[in-house]
């Protein structure tokens, strides 16, 4: 059950739909691998014969029969392409003007944060950033290391030693 499960979910991950991580299943064949994966929760309880227990038995048989409906009641239709310059070509069919405003806002605002978040995942910025935090966190260590030798100096007339890249002179 556990198995046949993950394989479930991955089946779901990489096919093309609106909820998909990786898009590399078609639709189409995506209902004949449910299909397939019907026929293998169907079998399944075959393997354990031996061993029958009713609750797994009934939950994979219903899977099964969930997974063969949905495969089989699915019409495959294809999306409609939206013109470009929709707005303009609703104003010409003497639609509301801005009627179609909030989806292209959407559209626009889908597209920016898409751009900036590829940017980000492009860019060096959190590698940056981690360099610069332990930087910073090695120079207060010096830091911290600079005072604790200059405590425990005292009154004494030893150079008190600073760190690396320091301009200003041990008071």
């Amino acid at each position: 059950m556990l198995l046949s499960g993950a394989v479930a979910g991955v089946h779901a991950v990489v096919s093309k739909g609106p909820l998909a991580a990786v898009r590399l299943v078609p639709k189409r064949l995506h209902l004949y691998l449910d299909l397939v994966l019907a026929a293998a929760f169907a079998a399944s309880p075959l393997l354990y014969l031996p061993s029958f227990q009713l609750i797994p038995t009934l939950v994979s048989e219903a899977v099964a029969v969930v997974l063969v409906r949905m495969s089989l009641t699915t019409e495959l239709v294809p999306r409609p392409r939206a013109k470009r310059g929709s707005a303009q070509a609703a104003d010409d069919a003497g639609a509301a003007p801005g009627s179609d405003a909030v989806s292209t806002v959407a559209t626009t605002a889908g597209r920016v944060v898409g751009t900036a978040v590829a940017r980000a995942r492009s860019s060096h910025a959190p590698l940056t950033a981690a360099h610069s935090l332990g930087r910073a966190a090695g120079y207060a260590r010096r830091l911290g290391r600079a005072a604790a030798a200059g405590r425990s100096a005292g009154g004494s007339s030893q150079p008190v030693p600073t760190p690396r890249g320091s301009s200003e002179p041990p008071e």
